[in-house]
């Protein structure tokens, strides 16, 4: 009888299984009516509708981190400024655990910053090159500024290459870039640009006074003023000048025009903390 009794129990349990008796799942929990996040209307949703919902408001409110950096000639240095970032996750739960007609505020994440000022006043020299302004024409005094503007404050971090034209693009009139003295081809050019080259070779100096690991590098079609026989590097659109931060720490790159004179430094970072 007791034998019976279970086979009947067993076949019973599986025909309600086959009929589709289970127990009938619970509904996903819902923020209540009206409830909005900083204006966002949230209110009737579940979790995944209100993180869709929320998308917008993220990337209004995102506010990105800015590293500290130098600022003129003279290395004075401008303080980081942290930055923000909605917490979709946490604004979320807030928004569906709130009363009905409740305005929430997000939940915000700070960014930090990279690099700080502490860190730029601790930096150490790794290595560092000067070149003279020879040719002072407008145009090319100009184009050498705002490559070096460009190159300034660039952080690399340890193992990963750093590419010039990656950097500082196509030289464009819209861009501030004025026509100025090429070489093409060993013969004197006017073009947007000129004296781009003249950075890049510091730049080059710079990096083998470092010690790191040169990955393109293309000498001029004819010798240049500013720099020693064999130690400058021209770039252009196929031409580039690379190399890879073969140290254990990240470098940060100063690059300044002061008097007659253009300054590219490359400094170790201290460890971050």
């Amino acid at each position: 009888m007791r034998l019976t009794a279970v086979v009947l129990l067993m076949v019973g349990c599986l025909l309600a299984a086959a009929c589709g008796l289970r127990p009938a799942p619970k509904p996903e929990p819902r923020a209540a009516a009206a409830v909005t996040v900083e204006g966002v209307a949230v209110g009737g949703l579940t979790r995944g509708e209100a993180l869709a919902a929320l998308q917008g408001l993220a990337a209004a409110r995102h506010v990105p981190a800015v590293n500290a950096r130098f600022a003129d000639e003279d290395g004075a240095i401008v303080a980081e400024q942290p930055g923000r970032l909605l917490d979709m996750a946490a604004t979320a739960a807030t928004a569906l655990a709130a009363p009905a007609g409740a305005d929430v505020a997000g939940v915000y994440r700070l960014l930090a910053p990279d690099v700080t000022a502490a860190a730029l006043a601790a930096a150490r020299p790794a290595g560092a090159y000067t070149t003279p302004i020879l040719d002072a024409s407008p145009g090319r005094v100009e184009n050498i500024r705002l490559t070096a503007a460009l190159l300034n404050n660039a952080v690399i971090a340890a193992g990963d290459e750093f590419s010039f034209n990656g950097r500082t693009g196509e030289p464009t009139r819209e861009r501030g870039f004025r026509p100025a003295t090429v070489f093409v081809d060993g013969r004197h050019e006017e073009e947007l640009g000129g004296g781009m080259c003249q950075v890049s070779s510091t730049l080059y100096n710079a990096v083998l006074a470092a010690g790191l690991k040169v990955t393109e590098r293309h000498a001029h079609s004819r010798p240049v003023s500013y720099v020693p026989p064999g130690k400058d590097a021209t770039t252009y659109t196929d031409k580039d000048l690379r190399f890879v931060n073969t140290t254990r720490r990240p470098l940060v790159m100063r690059a300044v025009v002061a008097g007659k004179k253009l300054t590219v430094e490359l400094l170790t970072l201290p460890r971050r903390e």
